[in-house]
């Protein structure tokens, strides 16, 4: 099997587990004689096949970290993408690799994983995650501060790889999720499966979020106020516990990672009495006494939109094992929102 039919082989196989990836979340690449395969932005991993990948230049991509960019998000964000694109191999000009491509360059193992785990995510995303990875984990996996994504994020873990003085295996995204790199799909199995089973290890509440039971008759009202045709609903046994009032939903009200941002906008609302609600102002929406409800222009919008609320309610409640929540900062949330590549990726 050759490099790029195992990279699809072992796509597929992550892409395929619901534990693992949501939506059009997390990502893959594979190294060969100076080309990079890196997955296009808005494909499936569950889907890979070919046309999935796009060829680039390892060489020119490594050169993107010797130039000045201007201070400007978004005409530092526009130049830096110019200069990616032109990082394609002639051929492959119509497709749009990855937003983090520059990422999957930094690492010299042949293979490179990205996911959004929520029980990975539970460390990333929580008030004591550094020090609980340093314990848990040991110094082998690098941790990196929550920061814009892009360019920003590239040159931070730019300067973590120098810094560590030899390849790094594991990084941590905070408030993001987490990479693999390694010259094996055997060895990338084993750091996921060594992670997870350390983590669940520690976890003192699991999330019951596939429980529940028929809706109670809000959603056409709630979707119509929303100027939506679509809703998807979620009366488990956890999404009532946060819907149980507006302190018991606050966990929920602000996004966790950039996924959750992309499909379900820049935060949740809640609705203590349906009959006196006039508008609903955000895609996801918490109703005491009733669950949680997402809403869409389509079934698939509101139906992602639901996969990454469902997300978001088991990093609350994993979170919860490693100090307590830490949500997206302010100021990333409203980066996120504007941020041309993922209103691309959304858009897709």
């Amino acid at each position: 099997m050759d490099t790029l039919e195992t990279l699809i082989e072992f796509s597929r196989k992550y892409g395929a587990d619901p534990e693992l990836v949501n939506a059009g979340g997390g990502n893959t690449s594979a190294k060969q004689d100076g080309i990079m395969y890196i997955k296009c932005s808005g494909t499936a991993l569950k889907d890979a096949s070919e046309a999935s990948f796009a060829k680039m230049d390892l060489e020119k991509l490594y050169h993107i970290f010797e130039r000045r960019y201007p201070e400007g998000d978004r005409e530092r964000e526009a130049a830096v993408l110019a200069d990616m694109m032109a990082c394609r191999v002639p051929g492959e000009e119509h497709k749009r690799p990855s937003v983090e491509t520059l990422l999957h360059a930094l690492f010299r193992q042949k293979y490179v994983l990205h996911l959004h785990p929520a029980l990975v995510n539970g460390l990333t995303c929580s008030r004591g995650g550094e020090a609980e990875a340093g314990r848990l984990l040991g110094d082998e996996v690098a941790w990196v501060p929550a920061c814009r994504p892009g360019y920003t994020l590239a040159l931070l873990m730019h300067e973590k790889m120098k810094a560590a003085g030899s390849p790094l295996g594991v990084v941590l995204l905070e408030n993001h999720g987490v990479f693999f790199a390694a010259d094996t799909p055997g060895e990338l199995d084993r750091m996921l499966s060594d992670m997870t089973e350390k983590l669940a290890g520690c976890i003192r509440e699991f999330p019951q979020t596939g429980d529940g039971g028929a809706e109670p008759g809000y959603g056409e009202k709630l979707a119509k106020l929303s100027g939506c045709e679509y809703f998807c609903y979620n009366g488990s046994t956890t999404a009532r516990a946060f819907a149980a009032s507006l302190e018991a939903a606050k966990d929920l009200l602000t996004p966790f990672n950039p996924d959750q941002v992309v499909y379900c906008g820049p935060g949740a609302e809640y609705v203590d009495d349906v009959d006196r609600v006039r508008a609903i102002r955000k895609k996801t929406v918490l109703v005491r006494g009733a669950g949680l409800y997402t809403f869409g222009r389509t079934e698939k919008e509101a139906r992602n939109a639901l996969l990454l609320a469902e997300d978001a309610m088991k990093i609350a409640v994993y979170s919860r094992s490693f100090g307590g929540p830490r949500h997206l900062p302010e100021e990333l949330v409203e980066f996120l929102v504007h941020w041309e590549a993922e209103s691309y990726r959304k858009a897709l």
